[in-house]
């Protein structure tokens, strides 16, 4: 009787529009113990109980869940990086450089903690959106930082135009072998002092 009640209340909140939200958070459940080579729609919604009919109303196949569950990382993953850049405060250069080391710190931490879940959004299991990376979150804090670094004087100027792809495909790189076992974890932190190197930082 008890679980009856409770699966009515929870069909019931579905209707006020939580089952796509719900639907995502049970398939990255089954990324996470499965990998996303064994994702099943169905599966998802009898895990929250729903019928799979009432799945497709919000996702019509797999490549639907898949392409909503990478939306929904990528905004998790850019969320991570803010909370981290708000904690770093200041003006200075020392800030600046603070504030760039702590995107890639944060990219790789959840890499690392979430490995199936990185293999989903990189992996080529979902498209996420059309959109220029010029568009996302993740992609416009990158940016600012960078930014900062060349008007505290961190970085140099002629190396601006660099930063976004350098930044970006060595941190993923780097990530994606680790992740993979290709190479030691520590080697992460070295790479971190390359980019640095490489955009022209200064040592202060």
């Amino acid at each position: 009787m008890v679980l009856a009640t409770k699966v009515r209340a929870q069909r019931a909140s579905y209707h006020h529009g939580n089952l796509e939200e719900s639907l995502i958070k049970a398939a990255i459940k089954l990324v996470r113990k499965n990998g996303p080579d064994h994702l099943s729609l169905r599966t998802a919604a009898a895990d929250i109980g729903v019928s799979p009919s009432a799945a497709y109303h919000y996702f019509p196949d797999k490549s639907a869940l898949l392409n909503g569950i990478g939306d929904y990382l990528f905004t998790d993953l850019a969320n991570m990086q803010e909370e981290a850049l708000a904690k770093i405060k200041g003006s200075t250069s020392k800030a600046a450089k603070a504030r760039f080391r702590s995107l890639g710190e944060v990219y790789f931490k959840w890499a690392m903690k979430e490995p199936n879940l990185f293999r989903l959004m990189f992996g080529g299991f979902c498209s996420v959106d059309q959109s220029e990376p010029v568009d996302h979150t993740a992609y416009k804090l990158l940016t600012k930082t960078l930014d900062e670094l060349v008007l505290t004087g961190a970085m140099s100027k002629k190396m601006r135009p660099y930063g976004e792809v350098i930044s970006w495909s060595s941190v993923h790189g780097a990530t994606t072998l680790i992740v993979e076992g290709h190479m030691p974890s520590e080697a992460f932190e070295s790479l971190l002092d390359g980019i640095e190197i490489s955009l022209g930082m200064s040592k202060q």
